[in-house]
């Protein structure tokens, strides 16, 4: 047996009739299937399952042979990273004891219903700077830092960074047995998920795939200076030391947001998972 835990619903609003909305927001899984007419090597996918809008394939599903699911495994892959902002130019910020200028862009976000909104984009070396909007009043002294400067929070997340998630997809969506199940997911880059795999053979498989950073120093669960290489990323966890699983000797899997790793798993993987309870009924 493979139990997936989720608790996406399928086909239901999410916030239906919402007083505080007022309105209705649709699911984000939707049905669907590819089928290739005729099947054969130029045109290998007789697929199904579900997908996000505008996906042209299927996210998780089953085709003739295997099939995969998922729950969030939850690894921490998101670091906010203190700016120092150069107090004469608010586009540079120290790196190594030098300013250096941000990547500055201007998007503009269409509005249902109002004018069009311009925004100005700026990103370190970490990711995009988030908290221009309201600042970061007080912030220094309450961080211990030196109130003279200035700073700012940028992001750091492993699915900002280019990727080659479709691959995996479309690979997941022709593989026809474990091994081609796992090396589809060696590009899965994110987000990192507990997939669960059975085939028409009797197998059953679990893999996390994803980039899982390796810091230097901390362990991403409180904001770090990023105007030095302390505390910056240094790889990835080896993909063949992500957690699976084969036919395990018990004769079944379950994830549903529960730990994946123990106390004794070699890197920090994450601090923040439901506590167990649905596993343990599963």
């Amino acid at each position: 047996w493979v139990i997936a835990g989720s608790r996406t619903t399928t086909g239901q609003p999410l916030l239906a009739n919402d007083p505080h909305l007022g309105l209705r927001l649709p699911s984000i899984w939707y049905e669907i299937g590819l089928h290739c007419q005729p099947l054969g090597p130029n045109c290998p996918y007789d697929v199904r399952g579900f997908s996000f809008a505008g996906v042209p394939a299927v996210i998780l599903g089953h085709n003739n042979r295997i099939a995969w699911a998922f729950t969030n495994a939850y690894p921490d892959v998101q670091d906010l990273v203190i700016e120092k902002i150069n107090p004469a130019n608010p586009n540079q910020y120290e790196v190594n004891g030098a300013w250096v200028d941000m990547d500055v862009r201007e998007d503009t976000i269409a509005v249902l219903g109002g004018a069009s909104q311009t925004i100005t984009i700026r990103s370190t070396r970490h990711g995009p700077v988030i908290t221009e909007a309201y600042g970061l009043k007080d912030f220094a002294a309450e961080a211990g830092l030196d109130p003279a400067s200035q700073y700012a929070l940028a992001l750091r997340w492993t699915a900002l960074q280019p990727n080659q998630l479709f691959q995996a997809v479309f690979k997941l969506n022709r593989a026809q047995n474990f091994d081609e199940f796992r090396d589809a997911l060696r590009d899965f880059a994110a987000p990192s998920q507990n997939i669960i795999y059975a085939d028409v053979d009797g197998n059953i498989g679990y893999q996390v795939p994803g980039l899982v950073p390796i810091r230097a120093a901390g362990d991403g669960t409180v904001p770090v200076p990023g105007w030095t290489d302390e505390y910056e990323w240094t790889g990835y966890i080896p993909y063949d030391q992500l957690p699976y699983s084969y036919n395990p000797p018990q004769g079944y899997i379950v994830t549903a947001n529960n730990p994946v790793v123990g106390a004794d798993y070699p890197y920090m993987f994450g601090t923040d998972w439901d506590p167990g309870y649905r596993a343990r009924r599963l």
